[in-house]
């Protein structure tokens, strides 16, 4: 074979190893499966996406966080297996998320489809460890600071009774956790500064063998004495104030056992040192709750919560009003032909009683925020609903030195994430003057308000969508027209 022969079979021979080469395509454009809309500053947060490549080749991952950092490329999955990164931002703005792929080849996909991502400085203040931590109670204190009952799975194996004072900056001063050690459950849902400076927290765990019980603290929130009450069954305390006696009431709920096992609305008088003076029990044949209790200008008390009276668990608002010793004068039910549930009362400035809880039956969809304002007997003066088509509830309300009302609860209707803490300001025939939410992408939710002295106000609750666990203490501190006061940093 000739020279130029030999030179063209090679070439040709060349042409085709080359053109049976199967050519390595690059991986697919990654999905991104998972990304919060809005966050908080320094909070991590997990991101997930995956890509499939055509040859079914493994994939790494890598993303771009839109502050002008890239992640490393992931470690080598299988094509279409979900990787997770995690990432945070330290300063707030607007971000666009991005993903991308490459094979064990070397072939590097397209960025996916941006995603963007607001992060915020939250409107608040967040408590707690790496586990669960959840605010039930807040009061401002003497000092002008704030004392906050929940409790804690983050500290001491709980979940605890967890008590939280801070300044009136919303500064940490202290913390305590209050329960037996290895026992499963103590949590605090009610707190007060007492006359001496101290506080009282009503609660309920298995510490104290499931039954309702108070603890008083001294001013620094060291542990003074705890009592417990009820009986055999299941007993929860979810209100307590102090009394003009020096001496406390608590209400929450208790099971009975004749025939069946059912609860009673439960009220507990004591002196100063806890010991009880005399209980009550109040309710039908089916369950009946009480969550709020407060002395009312006559000495004797007012009680809120909600009763089912005809074992249909179409449960109605329960008011009951006492006498001094807690003698039964009079109850009232509010509601419609579904679910209603009441969790707050205060009595106003007009002698008569605000409630606020929740309604099924009446409002704009699914669950609404729920007040209802009564006269001195417990007559109905009038009664609104607040909120949109998904869920809104009420949890505290507070009356405000207007005469108005101020609400904090949650709301599925509004906001920026799956619930938001929901605040709503009336007047004071129950018409809206504004209403705020806060919040970020997750779960947030507010349990107690109060105004403040400077005339605006505090909320506590949790929130899933800032701090550092799954679920941290949330404290908002907000203006009298609701705007938030702001922590600058996080």
């Amino acid at each position: 074979m000739g020279f130029r022969a030999l030179k063209v079979f090679f070439i040709l021979l060349f042409l085709v190893f080359f053109s049976c080469k199967k050519k390595n395509n690059p991986p697919a454009k990654p999905v991104i499966v998972s990304c919060p809309s809005v966050g908080g500053v320094n909070t991590l947060y997990s991101f997930f996406a995956f890509s499939e490549d055509p040859e079914g080749d493994s994939i790494a991952i890598r993303f771009d966080w839109g502050d002008g950092n890239i992640s490393n490329w992931s470690s080598y999955v299988p094509s279409g297996e979900t990787v997770k990164m995690s990432y945070s931002w330290s300063s707030a703005g607007t971000y666009y998320v991005k993903a991308q792929a490459k094979d064990k080849k070397g072939a590097i996909s397209e960025w996916s489809i941006a995603q963007q991502i607001e992060i915020i400085i939250p409107s608040g203040w967040t408590f707690g460890g790496s586990s669960n931590d959840v605010g039930y109670s807040v009061r401002q204190t003497f000092d002008g600071g704030y004392i906050i009952a929940g409790y804690s799975s983050s500290f001491s194996g709980g979940p605890d009774i967890y008590l939280i004072k801070v300044d009136d900056n919303c500064n940490l001063e202290w913390q305590k956790t209050f329960g037996a050690p290895g026992v499963d459950l103590d949590i605090g849902y009610s707190v007060e500064q007492t006359s001496d400076g101290g506080y009282i927290i009503a609660g309920y765990g298995d510490s104290a063998g499931l039954n309702a019980y108070l603890i008083k603290t001294d001013a620094n929130g060291n542990f003074r004495w705890k009592r417990v009450y009820g009986s055999w069954y299941s007993d929860e305390g979810y209100s307590v104030q102090q009394t003009t006696d020096g001496g406390y009431i608590l209400t929450g709920f208790t099971q009975v056992s004749t025939p069946h096992i059912y609860t009673d609305v439960y009220l507990v008088k004591t002196n100063e040192e806890g010991f009880p003076e005399w209980e009550k029990r109040f309710g039908g044949p089916y369950d009946d709750y009480g969550y709020s209790v407060q002395q009312t200008r006559d000495g004797g008390y007012i009680i809120a919560g909600h009763t089912d009276p005809s074992g249909d668990y179409f449960y109605d608002i329960y008011l009951i009003k006492t006498d001094a010793n807690g003698n039964l004068e009079w109850q009232k039910r509010f509601g419609g032909s579904s679910y209603e549930y009441g969790y707050s009362v205060k009595q106003t400035f007009d002698g008569g009683y605000i409630i606020v809880g929740s309604t099924y039956s009446f409002g704009a969809g699914g669950y609404d925020v729920y007040l209802v304002k009564t006269d001195a007997n417990g007559n109905l003066q009038w009664q609104k609903t607040f909120g949109g088509y998904y869920d809104d509830e009420g949890w505290s309300v507070w009356q405000t030195l207007d005469s108005g009302y101020i609400i904090t609860g949650y709301t599925k209707s509004f906001g920026a994430g799956k619930e938001d803490v929901y605040l709503i300001k009336v007047d004071k025939n129950g018409n809206l003057e504004w209403q705020k939410t806060f919040g970020g992408s997750d779960e947030d939710w507010g349990f107690s308000v109060q105004q403040t002295k400077d005339s605006g106000y505090v909320i506590t609750g949790y929130t899933k969508s800032f701090g550092m666990g799954w679920e941290d203490v949330y404290l908002i501190k907000t203006d009298k027209n609701g705007n938030p006061i702001k922590k600058l940093s996080f």
